[in-house]
């Protein structure tokens, strides 16, 4: 088995296999971002049906401006009291 042992830096949820987590450019590769933060997969797609790309870029590029909007504050609040991952499927993305 492939632990992990990591905290989703949005939900804080423990992921313990690599399967449960991903690395989210806070500011998208498409826009040159680098910087990366480990995310579970569940809120890594609820930021990308949330907001565009173009708006990660120029306004929810930390870690502190994602968990301060009101609809991520509310996916935080339900997705902590879910017992596995996945619950969010990938769906189509907001146009860019």
């Amino acid at each position: 088995m492939n632990t992990f042992a990591e905290k989703c830096r949005l939900c804080d949820r423990d992921m313990f296999l690599k399967a449960h987590s991903e690395r989210h450019h806070l500011i998208p590769k498409s826009k040159k971002g680098k910087i990366t933060a480990w995310v579970c997969v569940d809120c890594g797609n609820q930021v990308h049906r949330l907001f565009t790309n173009k708006e990660l870029e120029k306004e929810y590029n930390t870690l502190e401006a994602l968990k301060s909007h009101p609809d991520v504050q509310i996916w935080i609040k339900w997705i902590r009291k879910q017992k596995r991952f996945g619950v969010c499927h990938k769906t189509k993305k907001r146009k860019m």
